[in-house]
C-alpha cells in the first residue's frame, strides 16, 4: 500500500489492523472535537508567499535543547507501539535517527529503554509523575542510565479523559505484549498488568490511572528538579498564564500540547494556543507544539507563530501499521519534502 500524504494514512492503517487496536490510536476524548479541530484549525490560517526570492538552497536545520537536528520536527510520545508493529518504538527511535530528529519515549511503551536506546540518536523520555515518588525517581534514573537527553513532563492528565471508543471496544493490551517500563512499577505494587480489570471498559489503564497523581502541583517540578540534570520540558501547556508559571518554575521549555484531543474536549486547537503562549514568554524559553499536523505547510505555520520545533504522533503510528519501518520512513520523507516545497514557495530558504 503506497500513501502519497500523510492526509491518506488513517484510513489505510485502519484497513491493516484490529479495530480495538485502530480505535485506541484515533480516538479523542467525548465527542472528539478537539482532536477533530487540531486538523481543523490549520485550514484556518492562511499564507502570504513572497517571490523572487533565491531559493535555489533551502536549510532546515536548528537546534532543540542545544542539540543538533536536521529539521524542526520530532517524534511524539505515543503509547503501546507494539500493537502497530512487532517492532513498535524501535522502529520509532530508528527512523528518527537516520533524519536526525528527535525521539519521544512514551512512560506507557511497550519496549525497554535498553531495547530503544540501542538504536541511538536524539532521545527524550516522556514521563508520568506517580504517586509514589521513589518509583518516578527510580524512572527516572533509568532514563539518565540509558542516555536519554531530556524528561517530557506530561502534566494535562490529573485523570484520564474519557474515552469512549476504548469503552465500546474494552480494550485491553494483546497478551502478548507488556508495558515493558510501567511493568516494574506494577510489580513493586503487586499488581500484573495482564490480569487488571475495570467493567467501566479500559480495563488495562486502571492501574495506570491509579496511580496518576491528582495532587500533582508546581511544587512537585520543583522537586523534579531535584532529582534530575536532565532538561526539564513540560508538555501539555495550554494557556498564557501556565507558560509563564513554567518559566518561573525553571523548566527548559514548554511543550503546548492538549494530548492528541485525548484529555478535556472543547478545549481549543493547539495552532490557536500557541500564539498567546509564544506571546507571554517570548523568545526567553523554547516552545514545542504537537496535534493534527498533517502537511508541510502545518510545520511552517507552527513555526511562524513561534514554535521551535513541531512533533508528530498518529501519522507515526499509521505509518507503523501500513508498512513498519519502510512506512515511517516515507512518512517523513513526504513530510519533510512538503515542508522544504513550502519554505521555496514562502520565499523563505531558511528558518
Amino acid at each position: 500500500m503506497s500513501f502519497v500524504n500523510l492526509r491518506e494514512l488513517e484510513q489505510m492503517a485502519k484497513l491493516k489492523v484490529d479495530n480495538m487496536i485502530f480505535e485506541y490510536y484515533r480516538s479523542g476524548g467525548n465527542e472528539e472535537i478537539t482532536k477533530d479541530d487540531n486538523i481543523n484549525a490549520f485550514k484556518r490560517i492562511h499564507l502570504d508567499p513572497r517571490v523572487l526570492v533565491d531559493v535555489s538552497k533551502v536549510n532546515t536545520q536548528t537546534t532543540i535543547l542545544g542539540h543538533k537536528i536536521a529539521f524542526p520536527i520530532g517524534i511524539a510520545p505515543t503509547a503501546m507501539q507494539k500493537m502497530a508493529h512487532p517492532k513498535g518504538e524501535n522502529i520509532s527511535a530508528l527512523v528518527a535517527k537516520q533524519h536526525n530528529i528527535p525521539f519521544v519515549l512514551s512512560t506507557l511503551s511497550t519496549s525497554t529503554f535498553e531495547e530503544v536506546a540501542a538504536h541511538g540518536g536524539l532521545q527524550f523520555f516522556q514521563l508520568y509523575i506517580q504517586k509514589d515518588r521513589s518509583l518516578t525517581e527510580q524512572v527516572v534514573k533509568q532514563a539518565e542510565a540509558n542516555g536519554f537527553k531530556a524528561i517530557i513532563v506530561t502534566v494535562d492528565a490529573p485523570v484520564l479523559g474519557k474515552r469512549e471508543a476504548d469503552e465500546r471496544q474494552k480494550f485491553s493490551l494483546p497478551s502478548h505484549l507488556k508495558l515493558q517500563i510501567l511493568d516494574s512499577v506494577a510489580q513493586k505494587n503487586n499488581k500484573n498488568l495482564q490480569n487488571v480489570t475495570n467493567q467501566e471498559g479500559s480495563g488495562l489503564m486502571k492501574f495506570f490511572a491509579d496511580q496518576l497523581d491528582q495532587s500533582l502541583t508546581w511544587k512537585d517540578i520543583s522537586w523534579l528538579r531535584g532529582i534530575t540534570k536532565l532538561p526539564i520540558v513540560l508538555k501539555g501547556i495550554q494557556s498564557a498564564e501556565d507558560a509563564v508559571l513554567a518559566k518561573q518554575h525553571g523548566v527548559d521549555a514548554i511543550w503546548v500540547s492538549n494530548h492528541g484531543g485525548r484529555q478535556l474536549d472543547t478545549v481549543r486547537a493547539t495552532i490557536d494556543i500557541l500564539p498567546e503562549v509564544v506571546k507571554a514568554v517570548g523568545d526567553s524559553i523554547e516552545i514545542y507544539v504537537d496535534g493534527g499536523v498533517r502537511g508541510g505547510t502545518d510545520v511552517f505555520k507552527c513555526l511562524q507563530l513561534g514554535a521551535k520545533c513541531v512533533f508528530i504522533g498518529r501519522p507515526v503510528l499509521y505509518s507503523m501499521i501500513i508498512d513498519g519501518e519502510q512506512g515511517v520512513n516515507r512518512m517523513l520523507n513526504i513530510l519533510e519534502k512538503e515542508f522544504i516545497q513550502t519554505l521555496q514557495l514562502m520565499g523563505r530558504p531558511k528558518l
